[in-house]
Parts: structure tokens; sequence; C-alpha cells
């Protein structure tokens, strides 16, 4: 589990998360929603261990400021937001960058799970290509496959391992988007955890487990989507008009994914 307590952060001598408690569950999709400038990143980063803040953070009961960044780093993986490579490194390299293995680990493994993680992402047979010449979304889901290689195995030695993502659809098409939150899902299906930063609250209802929903750098309220995504509470929170499970007026088409396994 990842526990969250009383966890306030002050960038450029502005407070911008005040006393945030949160718990990520093991088995389960944690997203984080609101609107922008509400502390969603900020939290995310203090949950990584990348952002100073007054408070605690505890991964399966760990405080993470007491972890060396090697251990650390084989409890929970972090995407970011973006990602920018200055050298010219192919996709392989990139994935294969993400790797915990130690000195023994034989090079046919390291290439199995490096490729497996591409193929889990729909990336097959871009190993070999610079990761310069991919689109925004390709190299997303590149960064993706770095992070699922370094926590390879959802459990480790009995305690599972969390994956961090920070708006991880925000560049994909809607089949790539469905991909990504299927990965996630899998993911905790095999006993590892999720944190998501989502912007698509479609999305958000159809996955996660549990909803945080942030304003002002607090948390306004938290629960299943169900008992979250109210009209009022969405209002509120968003600084406009929103009403859940109500089709457009006038005709108006709108489009929604289905999943049967969501």
């Amino acid at each position: 589990m990842i526990k969250v307590s009383n966890l306030s952060v002050r960038l450029s001598g502005k407070q911008v998360l005040h006393g945030v408690e949160l718990e990520a569950l093991a088995g389960k999709l944690t997203a984080i929603v609101g609107p922008n400038g509400s502390g969603k990143t900020t939290t995310l980063r203090a949950i990584a261990g990348e952002a100073s803040y007054d408070g605690s953070v505890s991964i399966n009961g760990y405080n993470i400021a007491s972890l060396k960044p090697w251990e650390l780093a084989l409890k929970r993986a972090v995407l970011p937001q973006a990602t920018v490579i200055s050298f010219p490194f192919t996709v392989r390299e990139i994935v294969r960058m993400g790797l915990a293995v130690g000195a023994n680990t034989h090079p046919e493994e390291i290439d199995r799970i490096a490729q497996e993680a591409l193929e889990a992402v729909d990336l097959a047979g871009f190993a070999g290509r610079f990761y310069q010449e991919l689109s925004g979304g390709e190299q997303q889901r590149v960064q993706l496959a770095r992070a699922l290689c370094q926590i390879w195995e959802p459990v480790r030695n009995g305690e599972p391992a969390f994956l961090l993502l920070d708006e991880p659809v925000s560049s994909l098409d809607i089949r790539h988007q469905l991909t990504i939150m299927r990965l996630a899902r899998n993911f905790c299906s095999r006993g590892g955890g999720v944190i998501a930063i989502m912007h698509d609250l479609n999305l958000t209802a159809m996955f996660a487990d549990h909803m945080v929903m942030m304003k002002n750098g607090r948390v306004h309220a938290a629960g299943r989507p169900q008992e979250v995504m109210t009209d009022a509470v969405m209002e509120n929170v968003f600084g406009c008009p929103m009403r859940v499970n109500a089709t457009p007026t006038d005709a108006v088409p709108f489009v929604l994914p289905h999943t049967a396994d969501a």
C-alpha cells in the first residue's frame, strides 16, 4: 500500500499542497483527477520521492525518505508527463534502461523482457528505430515500456510494486488509450498497484477502482467513481456545469469507447 499523510508542498515560496491524505492499495487502480493547477502532478512527484515535502509518504510500510534510490526504484516506477532525450538512442536502448537486473542476468532474459514490454504497449517491431523519429504518442508508449521493465514483476519477494503514471493516455488515440488502461488494469490484477493522473473522466470511470478528486491543492472528494462523480461535485471542482450520465441535447453526437473487460 502507498499511504500519504498530511502531505504539504511549497514551490517557489507558494503553498501548492495542503495536508493531502491518500491511500492506494495493491490490486487497485487509483486515479487522481482535477482541473489544471489542482496539485495532481506535484502529489505524484512527492509520492515518487522526486519532490521535497512535509508530511509522510510510505510504500508497503517503508518511509520513502529512508530508502536508498535503488531500493525505491524496485518498489515503484514513474511515467512522467513528458521526457526529453537529447541523444540518438534506439527504442530498445531506452526500454532496457529501465531494467532492474543482476550481474548474472542472462542477456537473452534482458532482451525477452524488453521485447515483451514493447509488445505490451503495441510497439512490437519498433526496437531498432531511433526514439526521436517516433510520434509523441509512440514516445509516450516507449517510456511506459521502460517503466514496466523497471518493475516487471508486479509482486517481488511478497511485496507489491506500484506504477505511477502522469497522464498516461494524453497523447494517444482511442485504441491505444484503451490498450494502456487495460495494461494498467492487468498490472493490478497480477498484484501490483497503479496511481494514474487522468484528465479523461470517462476512461477514469471505466477503469478506476478508486478516485481522488483534487481542487486547489487539497483532496476535495475520494471514493469509488460512482460516489465521487456527481453533478454537484464535478461542477464545484471544475467550475462549469456538468451532468453525469446525461446525453447531449439537440441530438449532438458524442463518442464513448466501450470495452467489455473494463
